[in-house]
């Protein structure tokens, strides 16, 4: 709202009264009740504050930071701020508030030796949900539901709001009355999702929790049936790439195939085509299928199931890059040199036939000069070999630039067709998930750096440098295990890859590989080209997803009116306008979809790990804090040793990321290895535990 904006700008200069307000915004003294009205809805959305002296002005004045507050399994939480740290909240000082909601924090603690800011939720202004989960328990004339999530309070239903519930039921209640100091918060209870420890219900309890549906409105339904196959009029004025051997490479079960690659070598170089589905030809702007897809942000991808962005008609049909079907694509063509370099690009509209639809597994039989997926494709073997000659260009070039390449492992929870977990599997990365990488990021640096040099507006992926106190205590920690970043005032992403290089095989990698990410921003959306420090790239954005990804739909559609015409600066302006709204919202759905993924895999190795209780492991130590020891398992599975049990015992050295036993003189250190014996996995608690293994 403009009238906002302005009182704000006024406020950042000054405290004023209610007379200097309306008079500084012209509004008109006769609506006194209206205007008071005005400024009473901003003072409860936590937009500007009365303070004692009866003056009007901005929260952070008053040392107060409006923000989303993202809380944890672990009953605390954390205020995201944009292009900021994160505000630590812990458990105490949520007074109530709950996991998305807005709230005013007051500032606590300020940041020191590497730690965030603490704060506690003074007012909240905007509840995200007034649907929550919780466990039913029945009393004779009412009852209550205890909250999975922390909330501090159970809520109260009477009997003929209790919907045929039973006693330790997992429901979900809507909150009609959120509690003060007299009343419990009060509701009715709208779904019965079952048994608490069924984890297909704990699944659905997390969509239900996140406001998230499966299906798609009937609105959108009937858009999507006048939605048809291809005709002639479709491919009009658009590039005819069916004669090419362009091939699809993804995972063996993805469904929605929205990236195409092609290269071609000759003397002077490397051609690079890569095609990605064009969306924007089927989900047009201001439609009911466009607000959908705005609402959703992206496609979530839970342990058991995909949530899509699109519906499936669109996603895995329509506008999936399957193959031998001719197919609608927006096209990245860039010329590369003998040495990897950008010689000139093209962009426009295209269509395209797969010849292929490749596996990372199979493209990596080839390369490994398999004989039976040679023979079984004969027709892209050499081209596979030009596409990994290229990808090693383009990774020398990223490496000579300094961009980081954290070696992590990251599981995979494979699942039998009772969705029972089947195996436990790091992911791979071999050189055809390198291929496609790489390919990838060279495609969504060249549409960036186009848009940018065009003062185009558009939808950037932004990763920020990281906190000078947060590389400082780095850098302290380094220093421990025999490593060190020089000159601490220009940091460069080249640094940390050195260091990555270094540790990578060493038994302290993991320690400092972890350390080194979590000293990193998180990489967010915004309408302005802030430059990406993990990629060491100065133009980045996402171009090559827009059937999982919301950002990357609007950079194909600003993309293609920018191939079309020229885009006047009146339109200029109201489109960053919008982008600045959207690129606030994706950043929270992609936060929201990470968290839910999480919670999802967390789920289901809790379920796998049941019937191992009283087993011992082999663990690593990978994080601790005062009262827990955080470890993996041979198996990859996170698990926790609590010691808040045995605290006397315990001395926590944070200094050096040991945890002392004061009794015998054991310590623990992040990065060792012991035996662990599995106590316990709990649903309640979400954790698996194990204690030392004594023998």
């Amino acid at each position: 709202m403009r009238e906002l904006k302005d009182l704000k700008e006024l406020l950042e200069h000054k405290s004023m009264t209610y007379n200097e307000i309306i008079s500084s915004l012209g509004w008109s003294k006769k609506s006194r009740k209206k205007n008071k009205q005005l400024l009473e809805e901003w003072i409860d959305r936590g937009e500007i504050l009365l303070v004692k002296s009866g003056k009007y002005t901005l929260p952070e004045k008053e040392g107060y930071i409006r923000g989303d507050i993202s809380i944890t399994t672990g009953k605390f939480g954390f205020l995201d701020l944009e292009g900021e740290n994160s505000i630590f909240i812990p458990g105490p000082y949520l007074k109530g508030a709950m996991n998305g909601d807005t709230v005013l924090v007051r500032i606590l603690k300020e940041a020191k030796a590497g730690k965030s800011r603490e704060g506690e939720v003074y007012k909240i202004v905007e509840r995200a949900k007034n649907v929550i989960i919780g466990v039913y328990q029945q009393n004779d004339n009412f009852g209550f539901v205890l909250p999975r999530e922390a909330m501090g309070r159970d809520v109260y239903v009477s009997k003929k709001k209790v919907r045929g519930a039973k006693n330790g039921d997992l429901v979900a209640v809507k909150i009609y009355f959120w509690g003060d100091e007299d009343r419990k918060p009060e509701g009715e209870i709208i779904s019965i999702l079952g048994d608490p420890h069924d984890t297909e219900a704990l699944i659905n309890a997390i969509l239900i929790n996140n406001g998230i549906s499966e299906e798609f409105s009937d609105e959108v339904e009937a858009e999507l049936a006048k939605m048809e196959k291809l005709n002639a009029v479709d491919l009009n004025g658009r590039k005819d790439l069916r004669d090419l051997d362009i091939i699809t490479i993804d995972g063996s079960d993805a469904k929605d195939l929205d990236d195409a690659v092609y290269v071609e070598k000759s003397s002077e170089g490397y051609r690079l085509i890569v095609s990605i589905a064009d969306v924007s030809h089927y989900v047009k702007e201001k439609t009911k299928l466009d607000e959908e897809a705005l609402k959703r942000g992206n496609s979530i991808y839970l342990v058991d199931r995909v949530i899509p962005m699109l519906p499936r008609k669109l996603s895995n049909d329509l506008c999936s890059l399957n193959p031998n079907e001719d197919k609608l694509t927006f096209s990245a063509e860039i010329h590369f040199d003998n040495s990897g370099k950008v010689v000139k690009n093209d962009f426009y509209k295209s269509v395209i036939k797969s010849k292929h639809r490749m596996t990372y597994s199979k493209v990596n039989e080839i390369i490994a000069e398999s004989e039976e997926a040679n023979a079984e494709y004969q027709d892209i073997k050499e081209m596979i070999t030009e596409m990994l000659e290229l990808s090693m260009l383009l990774r020398e070039a990223k490496k000579r630039r300094g961009s980081i390449d954290f070696e992590l492992p990251e599981i995979k929870v494979v699942l039998n067709d009772d969705k029972s977990v089947k195996d436990i599997e790091l992911r791979k990365r071999g050189e055809s998930e390198r291929i496609i990488e790489d390919f990838m990021v060279a495609a969504n640096e060249a549409v960036a750096e186009k848009l940018f040099w065009e003062e185009i507006p558009a939808i950037y992926r932004v990763h920020e440098d990281p906190d000078k106190e947060k590389i400082k205590t780095l850098n302290d920690t380094l220093i421990k295990f025999g490593y060190h970043l020089k000159n601490l005032e220009d940091i460069h992403p080249g640094k940390f890859q050195t260091i990555i290089e270094k540790t990578k095989d060493l038994d302290e990698g993991y320690l400092i590989h972890k350390l080194i990410l979590r000293a990193m921003q998180r990489a967010r959306y915004n309408n302005k080209n802030l430059g990406h420090f993990g990629l060491s790239s100065k133009f980045y954005l996402h171009f090559t997803s827009p059937i999982r990804r919301y950002s990357d739909l609007i950079v194909h559609r600003v993309l293609g009116k920018s191939l079309e015409k020229f885009i006047k600066e009146k339109e200029k302006e109201e489109m960053l306008s919008e982008y600045e709204l959207i690129s606030k919202h994706i950043s929270k759905t992609e936060r929201d979809a990470d968290r839910m993924e999480e919670e999802s895999i967390k789920i289901k190795l809790i379920e796998y790990m049941q019937d191992k209780v009283g087993e011992v492991f082999v663990a690593r130590i990978s994080g601790m804090n005062k009262s827990k020891i955080f470890m993996e398992l041979e198996n990859h599975v996170e698990v926790v040793y609590n010691i808040h049990g045995e605290q006397d015992d315990y001395m926590y050295d944070e200094e050096n990321y040991k945890m002392i036993n004061t009794h015998n003189g054991l310590e623990y250190t992040i990065g060792n290895t012991l035996k662990v014996f599995v106590t316990s996995a709990s649903f309640e608690k979400m954790e698996i535990e194990v204690i030392p293994y004594k023998e």
